[in-house]
């Protein structure tokens, strides 16, 4: 069975302004995005007079090829998801042909 797994690592970031749109800027931008892309930017909280707090989540693009083998399908799915490393997960499984 082969197939790829991906990095769960994740950065954060939360950031303050005077709207919305600026919040989302200042925090996206304390983001190191190199390897990253970024998941969501949502609003914490917001005031009546217009300012914000938005929190960035960015998730890393590190992606690999990983590979198990069994004497069955279920063995060798059992196989390659146990032997995914902490800090990964599963992402695309397949049979070789």
């Amino acid at each position: 069975m082969r197939g790829t797994i991906r990095s769960t690592e994740t950065r954060k970031a939360e950031a303050s302004g005077n709207s919305a749109g600026e919040a989302r800027a200042a925090a996206i931008g304390q983001l190191d995005l190199d390897g990253f892309e970024l998941l969501q930017a949502t609003t914490v909280t917001s005031k009546a007079t217009g300012e914000a707090t938005i929190r960035a989540v960015a998730r890393s693009t590190a992606a690999r090829p990983h590979e198990a083998t069994g004497p069955s399908y279920e063995a060798a799915r059992q196989a390659f998801l146990s032997s995914v490393p902490e800090g990964w997960q599963a992402h695309d499984l397949r049979t070789h042909a």
